[in-house]
């Protein structure tokens, strides 16, 4: 099985580390940027479950001509319509396409584009950053994939995935029903990006606020009745599991784009928030929690825009 990975971010370079370190034949799609870096430094991984240094396979979006098996793409929300450009050459009428991205609304994007049979939907979960030298952090005992076909049905390429998965150490779930998954986790990251990216704080600091318990019920309880509306109902036990990490004392979970916003990158708002906040809408369901956050989020945005536009005038 031929594996292409778009993007050697944190989640990409990541799992392709793992995927090549069990015996995966391993190709990265990378920019010219990240592809110097590469081919100067290799991939190198630090990890509690044991650190990798390789030099990757390379390719670069002019150069990709082969078809693939499996097209991971690791990419943010709001680069999906180039991502989808740049795979097109790979993607052959067997091949599929496991999209690693937040939100559930590019599954449907990448089914209109590619046919819903060869999509898959996918979940990462681990505690990862690039570091200024492009290396790769892995700073908790937790590495999971979770995937599954749209149809419910396991492919042979699904199945060697799964494969791959075992000997690398790499927890591996089939998911019989992904799309629930995909929401599950929905739910949880809108709640945990609406409160840690309004309040600029990890979960700890926003319990121990005056409103923080209140605000992140709130989010948690939209973002519930939203899945909900949509079919996608999370479970009593889930929705406990939720509330629980969310309501940590002391806790350091902070979403992934707070640290966007720090940096003073672009966000994943209107991928997340936004989607939440328009699928609210359409079912007439009050969202003031999420409305709030996703405007402060539109804010935020609007000055980085801002800031960008000046620096190019002056």
């Amino acid at each position: 099985m031929r594996i292409l990975i778009l993007g050697a971010g944190a989640i990409g370079a990541y799992f392709g580390a793992r995927l090549q370190q069990a015996g995966g034949d391993v190709t990265f799609l990378v920019r010219p940027g990240r592809m110097a870096v590469l081919r100067e430094r290799g991939l190198k991984v630090s990890s509690p479950f044991g650190n990798v240094h390789f030099a990757p396979q390379l390719v670069g979006r002019e150069d990709l001509r082969e078809r693939f098996d499996l097209i991971i793409l690791s990419c943010k929300a709001y680069d999906l319509a180039s991502a989808m450009a740049d795979i097109a050459p790979a993607v052959g009428k067997q091949s599929l396409v496991l999209p690693l991205l937040n939100g559930v609304r590019q599954i449907d994007i990448l089914a209109a584009r590619f046919g819903s049979a060869q999509v898959l939907g996918g979940i990462a979960q681990a505690a990862l950053r690039v570091t200024p030298a492009g290396e790769i952090e892995h700073f908790n005992p937790i590495h999971r994939l979770i995937a599954g076909a749209l149809d419910h049905q396991a492919s042979p390429v699904l199945l060697q995935l799964a494969q791959l998965m075992r000997v690398s150490g790499v927890e591996f779930i089939v998911a019989d029903d992904v799309e629930q998954a995909l929401w599950n986790k929905f739910v949880f990251w809108s709640a945990l990006a609406g409160a840690s990216c309004t309040l600029r704080a990890n979960i700890g600091q926003v319990v121990a606020t005056v409103g923080g318990k209140a605000f992140i019920a709130g989010l948690l309880s939209e973002c519930a009745e939203v899945a909900q509306a949509c079919g996608h109902a999370l479970s009593e036990s889930q929705l406990a599991t939720c509330r629980k990490q969310l309501s940590e004392p002391g806790s350091v979970l902070a979403a992934s784009m707070l640290r966007d916003i720090e940096r003073g990158s672009a966000t994943e708002a209107e991928h997340t928030l936004g989607d939440m906040v328009s699928r609210a809408g359409s079912f007439g369901l009050a969202s003031p929690c999420l409305r709030l956050a996703y405007s402060h989020l539109q804010a935020y945005e609007l000055r980085r825009q801002a800031t960008a536009s000046a620096s190019v005038l002056r």
